[in-house]
């Protein structure tokens, strides 16, 4: 099947079309008439594709380990997660690079760069560092569970991306994080960093029950037991398979014995019931759920683990992360800007005690005081003493005088759905392609292997 831009919105408004056709216009053949030449004009029920590149960011050649803002013990950090391919990066973009030296000033972020654009590392480098570096720096702080970060999400889709992010990142199978974690704290005995998701799709509500641990152990078995290695690898490399050492161990706890059992060296709690024994270090969840959290008894234990890790030192703040954050306007901002002030009455905290990192791609440029404003007020903070910090993406400067010049009228009917197919059509594709724009040597090609290097090396 062809998966091209053309072919895919062609099909979605086919289907569309013939839909309400028959399941609305169907039984009225005069109706069915009338619109006839009037459905599937565009406008009425579609729109012709819009298709947009991502702008390319400026990137800083080894931007963390030659920053002169951020700690030496952070870099060290980050630094190890750049050799264990956990998510850093040597040459990252200069707005991370930026959002890192920022909070360590000990700045509110707001970071506002455009899709595709690594927004979400401006978050979770300091968030994991930080976590890192408090259990380097004070293991008499970490023994005290708590959530040390909230990341609140308007949509359980993103609470699930966000997942995936996190166990590839911290929950990773072959436990490259564990030893990056163990070699900065140098104590392989103390507990290891855990998140959790915690939204309506988190099994389960209230008490807990046997019929009902039966029941997650057997959904448990039938998605992801009975796969076969190579689609449980997969799942693993796309972060939907959870980031537990003994999955198999912590079924039979349910099913067996009736226990939600978490391994030491567990990443991931995936009940409610596991959080509210353990308390995650990390919790993503959603406005909803978070009000709901702040209501009920059930989650009563995750407060007051949390409550008293604040307590115990004057540096432990609470590090609440709020992604699309201009999704939070008009009546539903002022939802959530109170769900923030009852936290902090929650945890009986001033406003001192939380850092807050915001992230949007749909912020204005050239309006930091508005923006600014926008950020005051959703977070509780004083405008005349805020300590925000508005980080834009900066794009790349692009050489004009590199490239070529080409009749673009040559490539209008080229039907760019033949890269979208088997690996011997993409490689005619191509050899197509370079023809119109006289490109001879790409007629040697005798693979697709070596037509997806000559590309590499001719970009």
């Amino acid at each position: 099947m062809d998966y091209g831009i053309k072919s895919t919105h062609s099909a979605l408004k086919n289907k569309l079309i013939s839909y309400i056709s028959a399941q609305y216009l169907g039984e009225n053949r005069m109706l069915l008439e009338a619109s006839k030449g009037k459905i599937d004009e565009i406008g009425t029920l579609y729109q012709e594709p819009f298709i947009e590149a991502n702008p390319a960011y400026e990137v800083k050649e080894n931007g963390i380990e030659n920053s002169e803002f951020i700690p030496e013990a952070i870099k060290k950090i980050l630094a190890d997660m750049v050799e264990a391919k956990l998510g850093v990066f040597k040459n990252p973009f200069s707005h991370q690079v930026e959002a890192l030296e920022e909070f360590y000033k000990n700045k509110d972020l707001l970071v506002t760069t455009g899709t595709g654009s690594g927004k979400t590392e401006c978050f979770m480098w300091p968030m994991i560092s930080s976590i890192v570096n408090e259990a380097s720096k004070d293991q008499n702080s970490w023994k005290q569970k708590g959530v040390r970060a909230l990341m609140l999400y308007p949509m359980n889709a993103l609470v699930s991306d966000q997942i995936s992010r996190l166990r590839r990142m911290m929950g990773d199978t072959e436990g490259r994080f564990r030893e990056v974690f163990y070699k900065n704290t140098k104590n392989n005995d103390i507990r290891i960093p855990k998140f959790g998701m915690y939204t309506g799709r988190t099994p389960y509500p209230g008490s807990d029950s046997k019929e009902r641990n039966k029941s997650i152990a057997n959904t448990f078995k039938r998605d992801l037991l009975s796969k076969n290695e190579k689609v449980l690898e997969k799942l693993k490399s796309i972060g939907k398979y959870p980031a537990k050492v003994d999955l198999e161990s912590f079924i039979y706890g349910l099913e067996n014995e009736d226990k939600h059992i978490t391994n030491d060296y567990d990443a991931e709690l995936i009940t409610r019931q596991e959080m509210q024994q353990l308390c995650p270090d990390i919790l993503i969840t959603n406005y909803s759920m978070l009000e709901y959290m702040l209501n009920r008894p059930f989650e009563k234990s995750i407060w007051l683990e949390t409550k008293k890790w604040l307590n115990l030192s004057t540096e432990n703040k609470l590090l609440f992360i709020i992604d699309e954050a201009h999704m939070y306007k008009g009546s539903s901002g002022g939802e959530v800007a109170f769900l923030i002030r009852r936290l902090l009455n929650r945890l009986d905290i001033s406003r001192d005690k939380v850092r807050f990192i915001l992230t949007s791609a749909s912020v204005p440029k050239n309006s930091d005081k508005e923006i600014t404003k926008f950020a005051c007020d959703l977070t509780s903070q004083n405008i005349e003493t805020n300590s925000f910090e508005i980080i834009y993406g900066k794009q790349q400067n692009i050489d004009e005088n590199i490239g070529m010049d080409i009749d673009f009228t040559k490539l209008l009917n080229f039907d760019t759905t033949l890269f979208q197919s088997s690996d011997e059509r993409k490689l005619d594709a191509l050899k197509s392609f370079f023809s119109i724009i006289d490109i001879e040597d790409a007629n040697k090609l005798n693979s697709f292997k070596e037509a997806q290097v000559f590309l590499y090396d001719f970009l």
